[in-house]
């Protein structure tokens, strides 16, 4: 389960504001930033990660994993064509940044991503630490019952844009 993000309607009117008031030489919103809608799943596993990326060049995107942070930045570029005038744009073009807290019970030295027509979708394992194992209980020396624990904390993936100055 995802934790509120109030910052999230916060972003999305920041990017609605990028794009209505774009600087005259930017009005196909080239240099400006946005994040894309994201799924986070949590299993047994780990977590799963999923970003719309389309029309974004798996080239452009750089994954970093630092300090229980996960940070996705990419580049969708608009390409001008001479003699050719565009009436309307409304695709976003740009950055894009994205950081995600991660709980600690979960291992970014073990991430895989992959990208797909589009969509990347990057895979964050549960940590030796926190996966489920069972515990034996003895009595007197006898060994009575087997039961299976987890332990690490049970905190929630928070999510959040950063803005870099380019």
């Amino acid at each position: 389960m995802m934790r509120f993000d109030p910052f999230r309607e916060i972003e999305e009117l920041t990017q609605r504001m990028d794009r209505a008031f774009a600087p005259s030489g930017d009005q196909n919103g080239q240099g400006a930033r946005f994040a894309p809608p994201v799924d986070v799943h949590e299993d047994a596993h780990g977590l799963e990660l999923t970003l719309d990326l389309p029309g974004v060049s798996p080239d452009s995107i750089q994954i970093e994993a630092e300090s229980q942070t996960l940070s996705v930045q990419a580049e969708r570029r608009y390409t001008r064509t001479e003699g050719r005038t565009a009436h309307r744009v409304e695709r976003p073009y740009g950055t894009l940044t994205r950081t995600f807290s991660v709980p600690a019970k979960y291992d970014l030295t073990k991430v895989e991503a992959d990208f797909d027509h589009g969509t990347l979708t990057i895979r964050v394992p549960r940590s030796e630490a926190a996966q489920k194992r069972s515990i034996s209980v003895r009595n007197a020396g006898q060994l009575t019952s087997s039961r299976t624990i987890e332990s690490g904390n049970t905190d929630n993936v928070s999510s959040k844009s950063v803005e870099h100055a380019d």
